[in-house]
């Protein structure tokens, strides 16, 4: 369920995105001056608008396979690297929201990352077996997971 969500958020969100550009396109005068509405009527009622609504439908629904991930980082001490990643989470906007069965939950600070996010901003990391799991949007995993372990001197602020 909650894949067939992110995946109706992606599309919402590249439709917008098109309207936006179809408005910007002719606020600023790069179009001939018709109705903003019409041009999109006309442009996906021809072949190419067409083609373009199934790729945004084969992109909307393929964003939650690799939008999302789950990384494990091994050699994880919680005494020694717990105090890292909170640091490293805070750095880029994400705060502790729950903790409960050894799984934190992070959420990003702030409406207008969250909305940037879709929402979809939660983070969970997961201790097991001496190895840290991080689940969640992919760039967020990755970016923390990268100053995390190559540079751990940055995230010794505190």
């Amino acid at each position: 369920m909650r894949y067939l969500i992110r995946a109706i958020k992606y599309l919402l969100l590249l439709s917008a995105l098109y309207v936006a550009l179809v408005w910007a396109m002719y606020l600023l005068g790069a179009e001939p001056q018709i109705d903003p509405w019409l041009q999109i009527e006309a442009h996906l009622r021809a072949d190419i608008g067409k083609k373009m609504v199934v790729m945004f439908v084969i992109l909307a629904a393929l964003y939650p396979r690799f939008g999302f991930m789950r990384k494990r980082i091994e050699g994880y001490t919680p005494e020694r690297d717990k105090e890292r990643l909170q640091n490293a989470m805070a750095l880029f906007g994400y705060k502790l929201a729950e903790s409960h069965d050894g799984v934190d939950v992070y959420r990003a600070e702030g409406v207008v990352k969250r909305l940037t996010l879709l929402w979809e901003d939660r983070i969970e990391v997961r201790i097991e077996d001496g190895a840290l799991e991080m689940k969640g949007i992919r760039r967020m995993v990755h970016v923390v997971q990268f100053f995390h372990i190559l540079f751990p001197e940055i995230l010794q602020f505190s």
